[in-house]
């Protein structure tokens, strides 16, 4: 007679499974596209990054950010938690007239970041420029090797597009994307139709034409009603106060209140957990067949007339597993810390 396990068993094993074939991967190699100024879930998306990292399961090749900072402190931010994570070489360029929404907010978060924690970042007018990190590191991979993470304005990624050759490479940007990336991951828009112009497509709507109608290769999409669902950041307040993670959701106010307390909503944090660990079937059910249109003002639609290597995720089974992973990623302690 056979004898099937316990439930909980059935749970361990398969978890270790899992967790044995993450860590047998070879690493995703991840440029980080940003727009690490406004919201704080561009802060919890770089800790889930640097947490997947120090599994195994990332390695993080470089950052961009791709929104005007009023503090002129985003690649600042960026470095301090790179330093607290012990990656404070990682590679960090800026959108020199990055996409900005007229009216805009100053960060409640990048300026006590900057002045706060240790890190080696310039003013971002004195960065290196987006586009050249952007090609430079691309030009240095192997080819079909690199993800890209974009959870802001798609400047940089028509930049990219339509760059030329340069020291850095003989081939044009569209060559480059097409021999160098093998997938694209866009927080943007929202599905199968937005009701009002997302963020990140607001900030540069030309930008996101451009980018969906003529990348060539595979985008994975994620729109706004995901990260609206998944509510994480209270997990950070079991992390050390030295933690610049825990300072930006500490000074980011969500409903009134620190979203410290009580969460908010984790957009940016899904977004790289799909860059790295793919659309993992117990968590997403993927949309193809299809490909996304994005009108001048911001809109986007999921439209069957056209199938391109467009995709889009839905959530399975309701959002508290995925609401677990992230929490759990975001609060846990960096590996490679000088202590």
């Amino acid at each position: 007679m056979i004898v099937m396990p316990k439930p909980n068993l059935l749970c361990i094993l398969t978890s270790f499974c899992v967790s044995a074939s993450l860590a047998t991967a070879e690493p995703v190699k991840v440029i980080f596209d940003t727009d690490m100024a406004n919201d704080c879930d561009d802060v919890g998306a770089l800790a889930v990054l640097h947490a997947l990292a120090d599994r195994g399961e990332a390695e993080i090749l470089a950052e961009v950010t791709n929104r005007k900072c009023p503090g002129n402190a985003s690649a600042a931010a960026c470095a301090a938690i790179n330093t607290y994570y012990g990656r404070g070489n990682i590679p960090i360029g800026t959108d020199k007239d990055g996409a900005k929404i007229s009216g805009g907010r100053a960060s409640s978060y990048t300026p006590a970041l900057r002045d706060e924690f240790p890190h080696q970042a310039k003013p971002d007018d004195e960065m290196p420029d987006a586009l050249a990190i952007y090609r430079r590191t691309l030009a240095a991979q192997p080819d079909g090797s690199v993800v890209i993470c974009s959870v802001g304005a798609l400047s940089n990624l028509e930049d990219l597009w339509h760059s030329k050759a340069d020291e850095f490479s003989p081939l044009s940007g569209t060559e480059l994307v097409m021999k160098k990336v093998k997938l694209t991951v866009i927080m943007g828009g929202g599905f199968p139709r937005t009701a009002n112009p997302e963020t990140n497509i607001k900030l540069d709507p030309p930008a996101a034409v451009s980018v969906v109608n003529e990348w060539r290769g595979p985008l994975l999409w994620q729109g706004y009603e995901i990260g609206a669902a998944l509510i994480t950041g209270s997990e950070l307040q079991a992390t050390p106060s030295n933690n610049p993670v825990r300072r930006a959701f500490e000074l980011r106010m969500h409903h009134g209140k620190p979203a410290l307390e009580h969460g908010k909503p984790s957009h940016d944090q899904a977004t790289v957990l799909l860059a790295v660990r793919g659309p993992q079937p117990e968590l997403w059910d993927v949309v193809d067949k299809g490909r996304v249109i994005v009108d001048s003002d911001g809109h986007t639609e999921w439209s069957r007339d056209w199938p391109r290597p467009h995709r889009y995720v839905k959530i399975k089974n309701g959002p508290s597993a995925l609401q677990k992973i992230i929490g759990e990623l975001m609060a846990a302690p960096p590996s490679k810390r000088t202590r």
